[in-house]
């Protein structure tokens, strides 16, 4: 009988042995999984900082990366604009089908922004207003620094709607993640910076002639597209009469105008010289038309047009994809069609190429 307690006590001393050791497996398993899933966190960011040329884009993709191996209800990334007193967030949250949103603000919790290293924050009973979840019970906030000049960028906002969502290994592998993201940042901005000077007109901010040259160097062939090629009838009178501060003004609010219009569906506006300038749409030349003529409307009818008591007008020319191979051809056939439309005395008018 003594034998057999003995025996019982010695079996469930295996048996509570073997359970720890289950326990301690399925840690050991759990934490394994955790570091190989934030290694790779790590490589995607080293990736994307070396292959996306946006800032923008860079917050898009790491945004998604967080959200899909981290497993949390939304990430955020706040910046500080630029401008005095503005902030940015490029923010994900399973709330809102993980779509990627960009929204601003002038106010953002200055203490949060002042953070030194990575720390959850104790919710119970507080409403944070920078939260974008639902039923938030864990915070993990890290800091974004631009260690060039020690001067603090942001922060990555992570939240859950469990508590204690995030662990010890969780915030030191955020302590090395924000350093990388950082340096990211900085230099997506600055490539940002550099590409604008190089391809940029530095006075309308279009596209400038190098860019172009560019563009229809490359195959564009995969993708149906229109190009126009545009100028502003009796633009000479302006700079003859005002003087060329006048004339440099009117390409500007144009341009910020076609600007808008034409990057809201995904088309470039280049400036070539002067008040010539080309518009580039995927799209058909059907739908290019209604487009290009919603600019051309819009002309006369600007402030800035109406106060010179002139009659400036645009005149444009157009020529799809479908008509020949070849981007400068396009170009060619298009820049064609502007110039005879003048010839005929037909200005302020929409040209179709044809061959």
């Amino acid at each position: 009988m003594l034998n057999r307690i003995k025996s019982n006590i010695e079996n469930e001393k295996i048996k509570m042995q073997n359970d720890e050791l289950r326990i301690e497996n399925v840690n050991l398993n759990k934490e394994l999984q955790e570091y190989k899933a934030t290694n790779w966190i790590l490589s995607q960011v080293i990736k994307a900082s070396g292959t996306i040329d946006s800032f923008e884009g860079l917050m898009r993709n790491i945004t998604d990366i967080l959200m899909g191996v981290l497993g949390v209800d939304t990430c955020s990334i706040w910046m500080k604009s630029n401008s005095i007193n503005r902030y940015t967030s490029y923010s994900r949250s399973i709330y809102n089908s993980n779509e990627y949103e960009i929204n601003s603000c002038s106010y953002f919790p200055d203490d949060i922004l002042k953070i030194k290293e990575t720390k959850t924050l104790d919710v119970s009973n507080k409403n944070f207003s920078f939260c974008k979840g639902q039923n938030v019970n864990s915070i993990l906030i890290s800091p974004l620094d631009d260690f060039r000049t020690n001067i603090r960028m942001g922060v990555i906002i992570l939240e859950h709607r469990n508590k204690n969502f995030f662990n010890k290994n969780t915030k030191s592998f955020f302590d090395i993640l924000s350093i990388q993201l950082s340096i990211a940042a900085v230099n997506s901005k600055l490539f940002e910076r550099v590409n604008e000077i190089t391809n940029k007109d530095p006075l309308t901010r279009c596209y400038n002639r190098k860019y172009f040259e560019k563009i229809i160097s490359e195959d564009l062939s995969e993708r149906e597209y229109t190009l126009a090629v545009f100028d502003l009838d009796n633009f000479k009178i302006i700079n003859d009469l005002f003087g060329h501060k006048k004339g440099d003004d009117v390409l500007i609010y144009i341009s910020e105008m076609a600007r808008k219009i034409i990057e809201d569906h995904e088309g470039y506006l280049i400036r070539i010289g002067g008040d010539e300038f080309v518009i580039i749409l995927y799209k058909s030349i059907e739908e290019s038309i209604g487009i290009l003529e919603k600019l051309r409307q819009g002309v006369p009818n600007l402030d800035i047009i109406r106060d010179t008591g002139l009659d400036i007008t645009m005149t444009i020319g157009v020529a799809s994809s479908k008509l020949v191979d070849g981007a400068d051809k396009i170009f060619n056939l298009a820049d064609m069609a502007l110039i005879e439309g003048k010839k005929n005395n037909c200005k302020n008018k929409i040209h179709i190429a044809s061959i």
